[in-house]
């Protein structure tokens, strides 16, 4: 299953995570991880993240590597854990706290 993400839904009206619960803020960083990761490699067809896969099947954590990438067109960030599959894309993540593209050249 594909969680589709629109980051801005994590951010408080001054752009601030706002206090979250503990599964709600261990996915928030894990989706940072992701844009973080992606963003730093924007030129990039496809990079690794520097978080692992959070996903639980059957009752096991899966640990897998995460693929990133930034679709050129609409810049939505894509990932897909190379071990269990699950996938994603996050939306809305340029400007945030967590883009870490070279401002000069983007």
């Amino acid at each position: 299953m594909a969680l589709i993400t629109n980051i801005q839904h994590f951010l408080n009206e001054n752009e601030e995570e706002p206090e979250l619960n503990p599964e709600t803020m261990e996915l928030l960083k894990f989706l940072i991880g992701i844009i973080e990761s992606a963003s730093i490699a924007y030129e990039r067809p496809v990079s690794l993240a520097n978080v692992n896969c959070h996903s639980v099947t059957d009752g096991e954590k899966c640990d897998g590597e995460i693929e990133v990438w930034i679709d050129p067109d609409s810049h939505i960030i894509g990932w897909e854990c190379l071990e269990c599959n699950e996938e994603g894309a996050i939306s809305n993540w340029e400007g945030t706290p967590w883009d870490k593209r070279d401002p000069v050249r983007h």
